[in-house]
């Protein structure tokens, strides 16, 4: 639904809203216990002059925005969640690096299988997890199929089936680590009970099922079974080795999801530890940039609290916040229970989790620090050779990009210490220029992105890069000259890779394998890249709407809706009847669809 119609028509109830550009992207999710509050705040913050930077740059782009209204909120974190890994949409920065953790799933058959997965793709099976790493989950499953050794073959098992001697015993059986229901050597009453012990087990359960065992040992030495006796005992030393190995804090404490923050100068990290009666029985680790929690710590923790609900089945409805800020908002949800590590017994679980989180962000930092120093360095040499008043931490480039004069685009990249920074680039679209004119374009882009700059006091280059020769160098720099302003600007030229200066008529030589060549490369190829990609989408946006002109009933306006609802051929000819219906109606829609499956269009 179009912007303007959208704020009339959102409703004041929980659920999901996507915002979709003008070619139809979802280029941000979010979830609201007010859909109608929530979305319409984005609008009133970006007339706000203090907004940040990144809300302005976002509601600029909305052009549609869709809902789904939930029942409730929980149901509204669940979905945004499954949505953001689905769509991977470019404003939500956070835990979007689709980053799967282990499960241990119990199949639905007559005989269970104990499986590792990392999707959830057995269907009514039950999944346990997840667990921090694939070696924990390893250990736990090779230490209940030692145990009670439940099958792990992919055979189709049915009590029928085996009774009817269908199946021949495996060298696992041979070799005693399975108990050979497939030759029935084992009951499928005692393989049930065998899989519902590891379950109890996998729930936490564990002072019950060693209780139980031990009343069974007891049992078989009274009856005088001492082999069935000596089984147990050695189950019950096993199950307390591997118990041992777990971290475990007061049963008292019960059920509660420990969140642990810690941030460094780049980079932030977020430990957590699923604590269920008093057992650490899972841990999740995730990371963010020191520039997201500054902006908005709220939106970190709504995105951990998300991601939790989508990966772990049974959560606690407690959750133990450490090192979070005093004077930041908590989330607005009646989902959770937020406490913070005052009492000791709180205290010393915050600090269990607080260990790892430091550990993990103070080598996070350390890499990045040693990354970025690795830049500095090559930045550094690259400012010797250029010869450039200061280090080059802000470095912009320009390419242009037209096929014979027509859709004629220019591409802006910024590159800061050496990164690309993205959410700065722009792109230009030039309608009145002369067919076949590149300097032209290289004079307007240079002047309407630095007279623009100027005006707004907006950050300068420390070097301006320029694809293209001698001819698209002397074009930047007139125009830049005719705007009164002074940069440092070269060019570097396809095939030969020859770098131009100003004033000098021969090119400068860098060795082709030095590092700062590289950086050069991969600074004028992401901009060659993004200006072509711009190109492409210009041109087939351009015959999407000769495509539409041609249809029945047809014109500009509603080409216009259909080229923002859809942005190209491709798109327009898979889309369904009721994605149409949605833009043109019912009737019209089913019309234009048949034309479109038939070719006539």
């Amino acid at each position: 639904m179009e912007v303007t119609a959208a704020k009339e028509a959102l409703p004041d109830l929980p659920g999901v809203y996507k915002f979709l550009s003008a070619r139809g992207e979802v280029i941000y999710v979010g979830k609201a216990r007010s859909l109608r509050k929530r979305v319409l705040s984005y609008f009133t913050r970006a007339e706000d002059p203090a907004c940040d930077y990144k809300t302005r740059l976002l509601v600029r782009h909305i052009a549609q925005i869709e809902w789904i209204v939930t029942d409730t909120e929980w149901d509204a974190l669940l979905l945004e969640n499954n949505l953001i890994k689905h769509y991977k949409p470019r404003f939500n920065v956070l835990l979007k690096d689709g980053k799967t953790y282990p499960y241990l799933c119990i199949t639905d058959e007559s005989y269970p299988r104990l499986l590792f997965v990392r999707q959830k793709m057995y269907p009514n099976a039950r999944y346990y997890g997840p667990f921090p790493g694939g070696g924990m989950l390893r250990a736990l499953m090779d230490l209940f199929r030692g145990i009670y050794k439940l099958r792990d073959c992919d055979l189709k098992l049915t009590p029928a089936a085996i009774a009817a001697g269908r199946f021949r015993a495996c060298v696992k059986y041979h070799i005693g680590t399975c108990a050979g229901p497939c030759i029935g050597k084992q009951s499928y009453e005692a393989y049930q009970a065998a899989v519902e012990e590891v379950k109890l087990l996998l729930e936490g359960h564990w002072e019950r099922v060693l209780s139980a065992l031990e009343q069974q040992r007891q049992q078989a030495v009274a009856a005088l079974e001492f082999e069935r006796a000596h089984e147990l005992k050695k189950r019950l030393e096993q199950l307390r080795a591997y118990q041992q190995r777990s971290i475990v804090a007061d049963a008292a404490l019960g059920d509660v999801e420990v969140v642990s923050f810690a941030v460094g100068v780049r980079a932030g990290v977020c430990h957590h530890l699923s604590v269920q009666k008093g057992r650490v029985v899972a841990s999740h680790t995730w990371q963010f940039s020191a520039r997201e929690w500054a902006e908005d710590p709220t939106e970190v923790l709504e995105r951990v609290l998300g991601a939790l609900a989508s990966e772990q089945e049974n959560l606690a409805n407690q959750v133990l916040l450490d090192g979070w800020p005093p004077e930041a908002p908590l989330p607005e949800t009646h989902a959770w229970t937020f406490l913070f590590p005052e009492e000791p017994e709180w205290q010393a679980l915050a600090t269990l989790c607080r260990k790892t989180a430091l550990t993990l962000v103070e080598q996070k930092n350390a890499f990045l620090e040693q990354k970025l120093e690795k830049k500095r360095s090559t930045l550094r040499a690259l400012q010797e050779v250029l010869g450039l008043p200061t280090l080059p931490l802000r470095i912009e480039c320009i390419d242009n990009s037209h096929l014979q004069g027509s859709h004629v685009v220019s591409a802006v990249t910024v590159f800061v210490e050496g990164e690309p920074r993205r959410s700065e680039y722009r792109r230009y679209v030039w309608e009145d220029i002369q067919v076949g004119d590149d300097f032209a374009i290289m004079r307007a882009v240079v002047r309407r992105r630095y007279e623009k700059r100027l005006r707004e006091g907006l950050p300068l280059p420390d070097l301006l890069l320029i694809d293209g020769g001698k001819g698209q160098l002397a074009a930047a720099l007139q125009a830049l000259g005719e705007i009164g302003l002074s940069l440092p600007v070269f060019a570097l030229a396809k095939k030969k890779e020859e770098i131009f200066a100003p004033g000098r008529g021969e090119p400068l030589y860098i060795d082709k394998r030095s590092p700062i060549l590289r950086l050069l490369q991969q600074i004028r190829d992401e901009t060659h890249a993004t200006a072509v990609s711009f190109h492409r989408q210009r041109r087939d946006a351009a015959t999407l709407r000769t495509t539409l002109l041609q249809l029945p009933g047809v014109g500009e306006k509603l080409a216009e809706k259909l080229l923002q609802r859809f942005g190209s051929v491709e798109r327009l000819r898979t889309a369904s009847v009721e994605a149409l219906a949605e833009v043109l109606g019912q009737r019209r829609a089913e019309k234009i669809h048949a034309l479109l499956q038939n070719g006539t269009a």
